[in-house]
């Protein structure tokens, strides 16, 4: 009877301690068009803990009505009513504390789906390119321009790029896609070029993300309350147990 009794109060413990998904956090961003070109976004990226998780960008918002043969589909990210065209281009630097991105601190690259994103495995970051298909569960728009991978980084502080195809090194330490202009498909009247909007979506198991501006922090998933609940109940009746055996 008390072994059923421990079986059942276990079950119950574990389900209240089970997260109800993965840790998923959102952001969405704007580049624009200057004189000179384009910009590009910056966001640091501070993982206090080595660990690994999934990033899913969606940019390239609509192109020719003809979706089933080429290969678009049409998603407003953000709601604002228009549709806006980002190639995105995407990179990883280490952020040794200097102001600017130098090439000698530049980790990885991804542009496309399985293009352009090369596998990268060493001690510092693992990168893999994920299969995408437009308008699958994972949020992608175009089956192949919108950049989605797995990747896992040791602990330190790192940053990640999102531009419009294609950021050289050179621009990324001068700070401007220099000569760089967002392209609208065919088909579209007076298209909107002067800006393009983006959407990334990190996820995890394993992970939490925290946002602060431009800053994300990444730190393990803390153990759950109730398991620290059970720990105590354990160890409570492993007590009991063993001052009623000594009594006998």
């Amino acid at each position: 009877m008390m072994k059923y009794t421990l079986s059942a109060t276990l079950a119950a413990v574990l389900s209240a301690a089970a997260p109800a998904q993965a840790n998923t956090l959102v952001v969405d961003g704007t580049l624009f068009r200057q004189a000179g070109g384009t910009t590009f976004d910056v966001w640091n990226i501070a993982i206090q803990t080595a660990g690994s998780f999934s990033v899913n960008l969606a940019a390239y918002e609509a192109s020719q009505s003809n979706v089933a043969t080429a290969g678009y589909a049409t998603a407003d990210l953000n709601g604002d009513g228009e549709l806006t065209w980002l190639d995105p281009d995407t990179h990883w630097y280490l952020d040794d504390g200097s102001a600017g991105l130098s090439a000698a601190n530049h980790l990885a690259r991804c542009d496309d789906i399985a293009n352009n994103c090369a596998t990268v495995s060493n001690s510092t970051i693992s990168l893999t390119s994920r299969s995408q298909e437009q308008g699958a569960a994972d949020g992608s728009i175009h089956f192949r321009r919108d950049p989605a991978f797995d990747i896992a980084l040791a602990a330190g502080a790192y940053r990640f790029v999102i531009a419009d195809y294609r950021l050289t090194d050179a621009e990324a330490a001068a700070g401007i896609n220099s000569g760089d202009s967002f392209s609208a498909p065919g088909g579209y009247a007076n298209p909107i070029l002067d800006y393009a909007d983006y959407r990334i979506t990190f996820s995890s198991d394993t992970l939490n993300f925290a946002r602060n501006g431009n800053s994300i922090t990444v730190s393990q998933v803390p153990l759950p309350g109730a398991v620290w609940l059970f720990g105590s109940v354990v160890t409570g009746w492993s007590l009991r147990a063993r001052r009623k055996a000594s009594t006998v």
